[in-house]
């Protein structure tokens, strides 16, 4: 999955079809995978069209989605991994949000 980007990996609307999502993408070393970042899944109980525009809007209550949310919410978390790759830690969803808001415009 290395040379992978999320989006590749994962299909977000198949896995919202059958009730989960991925809320992050954690970027650690761990001795029982040599693969560079882990998914955080979570089981969805609300509608799935606004899982990802909720979630986000926890975060920066301004935010409005312009184009396709799962586009929106891969790109932050391809952002996410790249801010930690280059900072060598993992790096909160938070910040991988504001970061790609306020750097994306």
């Amino acid at each position: 999955m290395e040379n992978k980007g999320i989006e590749s990996a994962i299909n977000f609307e198949s896995l919202l079809k059958l009730g989960f999502a991925v809320i992050d993408a954690r970027y650690f070393d761990y001795d029982i995978t040599n693969e560079p970042y882990k998914l955080v899944i979570t089981r969805v109980t609300t509608d799935r069209d606004d899982f990802y525009r909720d979630m986000l809007k926890s975060y920066f209550p301004k935010f409005e989605v312009e184009k396709n949310i799962y586009e929106v919410w891969t790109a932050i978390l391809e952002h996410k991994i790249s801010m930690s790759k280059v900072l060598n830690r993992d790096v909160s969803i938070k910040v991988a949000v504001y970061d790609y808001l306020e750097t994306s415009k």
